[in-house]
């Protein structure tokens, strides 16, 4: 009898223990934010409202390197954007143009590269069209490049390095680019491997074994090429636009799909920035 009693008890114990850790054990919101993969970013434009000055520069939240404006884009509000506030080009000569640093951040050998934004293309007009382009124009010897041409009807990732270049008809979607509707885009290389991802998958994996892409010139523009021809701008918005100085995962790109900015603490000593200025909401 005694020993029934103590088996009683202790199972009364662990019921009552497994009650108390259900009810004060702390739950993961449903709508818990995601954080962008932070290994290897090496720059990161949010576009948030406290992060740029639309007649002047936005600024990158992790290095500071400041993004030059030359036309007239718009800031567009949350409501328009995918996370929080983004940019808007009108086609024409709207683009950014980012300042290096010293010493320099984007003219540098990129033995590995990932690029990868939010866009939402408004029109179409018959040319080139570079949403993001690091590159050393006018030479044209190193580039990479997330673009679409809708005078051939295509979009992918261009990359030119040793003499080796992307194949556009054979490389690329063969499509125009869909129109109206928000697309994680992201292409990576590695020095003989490009992968193209649209909205998390795959669309296309090629060789190009060019390996690094050279230091010597190298600019980074954004809605256009970096030498600013306003011949390659786009008509439409970009949003979170990271760098990293690695290849991303097939994994890792579809978590930053997901991601609502970075998961950081307000003191992360990386981080140039405040709490304030991380992007806390999805749209």
């Amino acid at each position: 009898m005694f020993l029934k009693s103590i088996k009683a008890c202790f199972g009364w114990i662990q019921m009552t223990t497994a009650f108390l850790f259900i009810l004060f054990a702390p739950l993961q919101p449903a709508d818990a934010l995601v954080g962008a993969v932070e290994d290897g970013l090496v720059a990161y434009w949010s576009f948030d409202k406290d992060t740029v000055q639309i007649k002047k520069q936005a600024t990158d939240l992790l290095s500071g390197l400041a993004a030059a404006v030359f036309g007239d884009p718009e800031l567009a509000p949350a409501a328009d954007c995918k996370v929080g506030e983004c940019i808007l080009f009108d086609g024409s000569v709207d683009r950014f143009l980012v300042e290096d640093a010293e010493p320099p951040k984007i003219n540098r050998d990129w033995h590995e590269i990932t690029l990868e934004c939010w866009v939402y293309i408004t029109a179409l007009d018959d040319s080139w069209n570079r949403i993001i382009s690091l590159d050393d124009m006018p030479t044209n010897s190193a580039v990479a490049s997330l673009y679409y041409d809708d005078d051939d009807n295509q979009h992918g990732f261009f990359v030119r390095a040793g003499g080796k270049s992307t194949q556009a008809a054979q490389d690329n979607v063969l499509e125009d680019i869909p129109l109206e509707q928000w697309l994680h885009l992201a292409g990576t290389y590695d020095g003989e491997t490009v992968h193209y991802y649209v909205n998390g998958q795959q669309k296309k994996k090629y060789t190009m074994k060019g390996g690094k892409l050279p230091k010597g010139g190298l600019l980074l523009g954004i809605g256009d090429r970096s030498d600013g021809c306003d011949c390659d701008t786009i008509q439409g918005y970009i949003d979170e636009f990271r760098i990293y100085e690695r290849v991303l995962s097939a994994a890792e790109v579809k978590n930053n799909m997901d991601a609502e900015g970075l998961d950081v603490s307000p003191s992360a000593d990386q981080l140039s920035v405040t709490w304030g200025h991380i992007k806390a909401r999805r749209r």
